[in-house]
Parts: C-alpha cells; structure tokens; sequence
C-alpha cells in the first residue's frame, strides 16, 4: 500500500520514525514532580535591583555581632571554588565566591589574572545552602534541582549567617540565574 504512489514510501517513513519517537520518547528523563516544584519554589525570574557583595555582607554580619546572628540579604556572586568543586553531591548546596573585579580592558581574564587572583583570594566566599521545612539541606543535587553550572553567576536571597570558622552562610529563600 505505501508503494502505490511514489511520495508514499516518504510520509510512510516519517510516520514510522514519528510513532517511535512517541512511544519511546525520545528517551528523555521526565523531571519528578518534587524537583519541579522545589525548582519553581526556590527560583526567580526578576534580578535584583541592588545586590550586595560577599564581602559587604560578610562585613555587615562581623559589624552587628551580638547585636543579632543573621541577617536578610540579597547577595550576587558566582558558582565557584578555585581548584575545587563547588558542590556537594546529591546536595542542594554550593560554594559562592565573590564576582571578579570588572575588566582591566577587553580579553579580560579574571582567572588568570595576578591582579583579580590576589583580590579573590582575600574575598569572602559563602556556603549556599536550600534547605526543606525541617531546616535541613535538600537532598537533590544542586546541579539537577537548579540547572547550574560551575562559573555561573547568581543572586540569592536569603538569610546570612555566621558559620563554623567565620565561614559566611546563606540559607537561600530566592535565587536568580543570570543568563
């Protein structure tokens, strides 16, 4: 029957591939319902109008020492740990450092450059952390649950608060990916 006309054999085939394509899929994983909904919780799609700085809020939490022990911030930075990873597997937690300094000129590289270099390694740095109702961290990798990268710049909101060893941490409410 689909040889009868010379065109047939063609939309015969594209119909044969179009039915296996439907009924495997494509073998594209279905996101769990959970994920998607912690996603749509967590992430928004309005940037920040005034961000502040790791290094800002780390000073500001150090200014107001007893007088409280967190804060309410709106901070920018990027997905980043040096040499290191920035994630903790099967986690919904990062490391966020500072943004390099703006370009010395055009071709910047931030990363290799002596100046930028010695600047981030005085910067603070701050452990982001998405935690459930439990206040306990989310078990799905940051990874899976946001669609992040390392390298890749964020905004969180959220609240700030002094860690083990002076380390800043973030108890995310709010992020933005930036694009």
């Amino acid at each position: 029957m689909c040889f009868a006309n010379k065109r047939l054999p063609y939309f015969c085939g594209l119909v044969a591939i179009a039915l296996a394509l439907g009924v495997t899929g494509c073998n594209v994983p279905k996101e769990d319902a959970a994920t998607v909904a912690l996603r749509e919780k967590f992430v928004t799609g309005a940037a920040p109008e005034s961000p502040m700085t790791l290094t800002e809020v780390a000073e500001k939490l150090k200014a107001s020492a007893g007088a409280t022990e967190s804060l309410e911030v709106t901070v920018v930075g990027r997905i980043f740990a040096g040499e290191l990873e920035p994630w903790e597997n099967g986690k919904a937690t990062f490391v966020l450092s500072e943004l390099p300094a703006e370009g010395h000129g055009a071709g910047h590289d931030a990363d290799n450059c002596p100046f930028c270099k010695r600047r981030a390694a005085k910067a603070s740095t701050g452990i982001v952390k998405f935690v459930d109702d439990k206040k306990e961290t989310i078990s799905i990798d940051a990874r899976t649950l946001f669609n992040v990268t390392n390298d890749q710049r964020v905004a969180i909101h959220g609240t700030a608060i002094a860690g083990e060893f002076g380390s800043l941490v973030l108890i995310a409410s709010q992020m933005y990916i930036y694009k």
